[in-house]
């Protein structure tokens, strides 16, 4: 459980939002809402005695009115559950989850609420994500998107399928995709061409899954990138430093960086 009170010890003590989310293990954006909603409330360290966490709580988080207490509740553990699965998104998590309200003759909260109040659960209970600070312009992630499209051809027999490249900058997530007919080094090189053309410029570290098209080794000892991928980072003044393939953890919104 997020420990309130020692929010508002360390931040009258002027220790940065950052190092205070360090210091309890929560979100550097969990650590901004009890601040901003102390400062609504005038809750100001030091406190009395008798303000334990429970009584800060309950002054930062009032009982609900009674419209919030007509929506339906939100099955945090099955959203978790869900966004673990390939192909999951936020958006279709919402849209199952107002369809089962409806059927059951509730209220279903707006997605912007329902996406809110799950990160404030996922915040609470760490143990269900891995923190990752990530500085801006650092790193850039790639990799192939896990599901394949066909090309919607009624003259041809057999439609192609189309493989989908990702590129993401984990700082703002901003995203840039493409579909390639193939998946080969020219396939990859080229979309990392285009991905840092429309993100305005490259980034010094490049954080690829350690498929073939880009990597022919990754161990302890050794680390060999193909040689045409590895020139065209050398020419963009970027380096590629895969994931470890003992640790799937290590990926982020597209893959963790090592």
């Amino acid at each position: 459980m997020i420990r309130h009170g020692e929010i508002l010890r360390l931040t009258a003590l002027g220790i940065s939002q950052r190092s205070i989310a360090g210091s309890v293990g929560c979100s550097k954006t969990t650590v901004q809402e009890v601040q901003r909603k102390a400062a609504t409330r005038r809750l100001e360290w030091p406190l009395s005695d008798e303000m334990g966490d429970e009584a800060i709580r309950a002054r930062l988080y009032p009982p609900q009115d009674r419209s919030d207490a007509s929506k339906a509740e939100i099955d945090h553990e099955w959203a978790r559950r869900e966004m673990g699965r390939r192909g999951a998104a936020t958006a279709l998590l919402w849209s199952e989850y107002a369809e089962r309200a409806v059927a059951a003759g509730r209220t279903p909260y707006m997605y912007s609420s329902f996406c809110h109040r799950h990160q404030r659960w996922v915040d609470a209970n760490p143990e269900c994500a891995m923190h990752v600070e990530w500085v801006p312009g650092e790193w850039t992630q790639v990799d192939w998107a896990g599901d394949t499209m066909r090309v919607s051809d009624p003259d041809a027999s057999s439609p192609p399928r189309v493989h989908v490249f990702v590129a993401c900058l984990p700082f703002s997530a901003h995203v840039y995709a493409e579909g390639c007919y193939r998946m080969d080094e020219r396939a990859w090189v080229e979309g990392h061409v285009r991905a840092f053309a429309d993100f305005g410029g490259s980034t010094p570290l490049i954080a690829p899954d350690n498929l073939k098209t880009g990597v022919v080794r990754n161990t302890i000892d050794k680390l060999i990138v193909n040689e045409q991928y590895r020139r065209m980072l050398e020419y963009h003044g970027s380096a590629a430093v895969p994931t470890r393939v003992r640790r799937p953890r290590d990926k982020g919104g597209v893959l963790y960086a090592a």
